[in-house]
């Protein structure tokens, strides 16, 4: 079977479990809050007590102003919590669901695409909230925050690509779920989330500069923080960092699909 078939064949799966993948992302939004006083409401209210005090922090550490600094951070902080999330979650995505694997035949790739859909919404919402807090705080929003759905396509192409790769690494390599996560540790320090991407200098900002996830930082914190379009530049960069990272985590989840099963 070619490549095209394979594609072709893995699409048409996936639109006909549809109805799957809509009760999956049902569920984990549901399951996650079920029988809490507050409900859906912990999914605003957690991230924001954590980058509130994050913000208050850091903006007394570097001397910043509170207001905009809080800007700053919470428009790195939600794009850099749903990609970290939906890596570290979909590299576990088959191993927690190992006995409905093995009982039905679905298609495999709803589970990590389940998980980027919920987070999707979460982040969605989150950035709701920012914009109040914008608001409320004295802030603006310019006609520039309209270009923040199509930061949210390239993000998610991006993640779900390094989640498909992380869901069928796990399978092989049980280690690496626990790895991932102080991976990810160590990658939110070498992202410019706390500060700007040109503040570090030497081998730290040399190692900042690889890192794939700083051009999407930059797509949601120019229309926020600075009330502009990004720049052209970093928007095809973005791009292609994104389409690349889908194609190559389809191409391994493609070629190793069918050995899910066997190895859980």
């Amino acid at each position: 079977m070619n490549t095209n078939t394979k594609v072709s064949t893995f699409l048409f799966e996936l639109y006909g479990s549809r109805n799957v993948l809509s009760q999956l992302v049902s569920q984990q939004l549901i399951l996650r809050y079920r029988r809490t006083a507050l409900g859906y409401l912990w999914t605003l209210i957690n991230p924001l007590l954590m980058m509130s005090v994050m913000a208050l922090v850091f903006a007394t550490l570097f001397k910043a102003d509170l207001k905009t600094f809080a800007v700053f951070l919470f428009a790195g902080m939600i794009p850099w919590n749903f990609f970290s999330s939906v890596v570290t979650q979909s590299g576990t995505s088959f191993i927690n669901n190992e006995g409905l694997i093995k009982k039905i035949y679905l298609p495999k790739a709803i589970f990590p695409l389940s998980i980027a859909f919920a987070l999707l919404i979460d982040s969605g919402l989150s950035f709701l909230a920012l914009f109040v807090i914008i608001l409320t705080i004295g802030g603006s929003l310019s006609w520039a925050v309209l270009f923040i759905p199509v930061a949210f396509l390239l993000l998610f192409f991006f993640a779900l690509g390094i989640g498909l790769i992380m869901s069928i690494a796990t399978v092989f390599f049980r280690d690496l779920q626990h790895v991932i996560l102080i991976a990810m540790q160590g990658l939110f320090f070498l992202t410019p989330i706390l500060y700007k991407h040109n503040a570090l200098a030497g081998k730290v900002g040399w190692l900042v500069g690889l890192n794939p996830v700083v051009p999407f930082i930059e797509l949601f914190r120019a229309p926020l923080s600075q009330a502009v379009l990004p720049g052209i530049g970093i928007i095809l960069q973005a791009t292609v960092i994104s389409f690349s990272a889908m194609a190559i985590g389809l191409f391994v989840f493609l070629r190793q699909q069918k050995k899910i099963v066997f190895r859980l």
